[in-house]
């Protein structure tokens, strides 16, 4: 699909991005999509300028990581030009992404809308919120944490609910506000959530600003780990690399309650190249797998080739599985909060998530949280 008819909104940005761009490529050490579409992105909107129009694959490439803007000394801003594209492309489309890979998004949606995934347990005034991604990965995981938070904090419940990032990251505006509204009359008496998804913790904070949201990786140093979990690493040969989601690259206390959590847990852990605020997307930001699964690929496999050992740990579920796409031996740290001890390979017999069933795992969650009422 190509739109030759822009807002002026979009047009005026791109003029603007055009005269300020120094045309340094600076950008395009780090950006796989960027070396596939265009020499720069200075030419690619200046090419645009000129024909009007734009292949609709190119934003949806995007995995809005930002690293383009944290190399560049302009600190200009391309993946908020192409989510403003994502937009004005499902208007044009009538309310639909014209990425038919997309259509898989929006039945991953509907059905996390349903009662049969989503609901609030225990109607507290303290919520956990894991997060699709980690109900898919491992119910026993989501259970054991609620069970840990509620020996420390009074009187805390569960939801199950999506956030709606999905819908959100591929530009159904009016779509998203239909699911977030949702989600807050289900969390219209909750005081503070507790997240222990990126997506979420990002979304919450942007759209629910009236509620305290907290990080479960900052929250985890605060009570401190069980006991009897300390240094249960402290003999495993294992060498960890740390995967940090782009989402939130700029929570310092997140970043650093990851690591404080595996220094009491006695892992070894190094930090790749791109870490913490410099970290690299996964290859699963942006919805571009979906979209664009050549692009995220090779993202997926550029990423996992800063790792010099062939451990990982993350604390986003999705990035564990883009990690273990990449050929990485990829764990959650729950895993090793609420795993055994991690000390060989035998110890890693993973396989990937079917589509069913990461589902029968989100719906083994909810029946699990249903002992919480």
């Amino acid at each position: 699909m190509k739109k030759t008819i822009w807002s002026k909104d979009i047009e005026d940005k791109i003029y603007k991005f055009v005269k300020d761009c120094y045309g340094c490529k600076s950008c395009m050490r780090n950006c796989v999509m960027l070396n596939d579409f265009c020499s720069s992105p200075k030419k690619l909107f200046e090419d645009f300028l000129e024909k009007g129009e734009i292949n609709s694959i190119i934003p949806y490439s995007c995995n809005m990581c930002k690293q383009c803007t944290l190399v560049c000394p302009k600190k200009l801003k391309i993946d908020e030009i192409f989510m403003d594209m994502r937009k004005e492309l499902v208007i044009e489309n009538k309310g639909k992404s014209p990425i038919k890979g997309h259509k898989a998004v929006d039945i991953h949606q509907k059905l996390s809308y349903t009662n049969i995934f989503k609901g609030q347990f225990r109607k507290t005034r303290v919520a956990f919120m894991p997060g699709c991604s980690l109900s898919s990965y491992n119910p026993q995981i989501v259970e054991k944490t609620k069970d840990f938070l509620s020996q420390h904090i009074k009187d805390i419940g569960i939801i199950l609910n999506c956030c709606g990032k999905p819908t959100e990251a591929i530009g159904k505006q009016e779509k998203f506000k239909e699911k977030y509204k949702i989600l807050e009359t289900d969390i219209k008496n909750v005081d503070e959530i507790i997240t222990a998804c990126s997506s979420c913790y990002s979304i919450l904070l942007k759209h629910s600003k009236n509620i305290k949201v907290r990080s479960l990786w900052e929250v985890i140093p605060k009570i401190g780990i069980p006991e009897e979990l300390k240094n249960v690493g402290k003999e495993s040969e294992i060498l960890f690399g740390i995967q940090d989601a782009c989402t939130t690259r700029d929570s310092f206390n997140i970043h650093e309650g990851i690591r404080w959590i595996l220094k009491e847990l006695g892992y070894k852990f190094y930090e790749p190249i791109h870490t913490k605020e410099n970290t690299m997307c996964c290859g699963m930001g942006g919805m571009v797998f979906p979209a664009n699964k050549n692009i995220a690929q090779k993202v997926i496999k550029r990423r996992a080739m800063e790792f010099k050992s062939d451990y990982v740990v993350t604390y986003c579920a999705s990035c564990r599985q883009a990690m273990e796409l990449g050929d990485k031996k990829s764990l959650h740290i729950l895993d090793l909060i609420f795993g055994k001890s991690f000390n060989c390979d035998i110890d890693f017999k993973q396989k990937q998530l079917t589509i069913i069933k990461s589902w029968v795992n989100r719906y083994k969650t909810k029946k699990a949280c249903e002992n919480y009422k």
